[in-house]
């Protein structure tokens, strides 16, 4: 694995965010729990020190733009116009890495779809994706949330398959039009 980039590195060793990140203290303190649940997982996979800084720097960084003005990230993001407000700050989340030198392209697309999933996805975007979804803190589902949080990392696919479910079917329980790229992930996953 190539030399990881300074933002990465301070991420992933240090829990350090980005000066240009934009959220609350309970956002950053979500993104400190789910950056702990995939250096937890990718230790318990035996990966090798520098990709588990990799993994724990993708779980701080994916929300590292959730309190910024959507107005301000929509002309960030490259087809801004075609994200729905609340899902805005992944894609310009990536999109200021890339800017600050990033060229982890798996990394990179695991922030941009966290919240909707990807077909595209390896283990590290899967992982956060599952992970943001599991975060300790996280309200409802929580007896769910804790069986979950325990099968993984052994018990990847099933566990991923069961979140999916859970997110969309959420999703439909609330009159939210399910994103093109989930319908696309969920059926990659089936």
């Amino acid at each position: 694995m190539a030399q990881l980039h300074p933002i990465i590195e301070a991420a992933g060793r240090d829990q350090i965010h980005p000066p240009w990140a934009v959220m609350s203290e309970s956002r950053r303190e979500h993104t400190v729990r789910v950056g702990r649940l995939l250096w937890k997982w990718s230790k318990a996979l035996g990966y090798k020190r520098k990709k588990r800084l990799r993994w724990r720097a993708a779980g701080l960084l994916h929300d590292a733009l959730k309190g910024e003005d959507p107005a301000i990230l929509r002309g960030e993001v490259e087809g801004g116009h075609r994200w729905p407000d609340p899902l805005l700050h992944g894609p310009a989340c990536a999109a200021r890495l890339r800017a600050g030198g990033v060229r982890d392209e798996k990394l990179l697309l695991a922030i941009t779809y966290h919240t909707t999933g990807h077909p595209s996805f390896g283990n590290l975007g899967q992982a956060l994706y599952i992970a943001d979804y599991l975060d300790p803190g996280r309200w409802g589902k929580v007896r769910k949330r804790a069986e979950w949080r325990r099968r993984m990392p052994f018990d990847w696919r099933a566990v991923l398959e069961e979140v999916a479910a859970a997110k969309i079917t959420s999703l439909i329980d609330r009159r939210v039009p399910i994103p093109p790229v989930t319908a696309d992930f969920w059926r990659a996953l089936v």
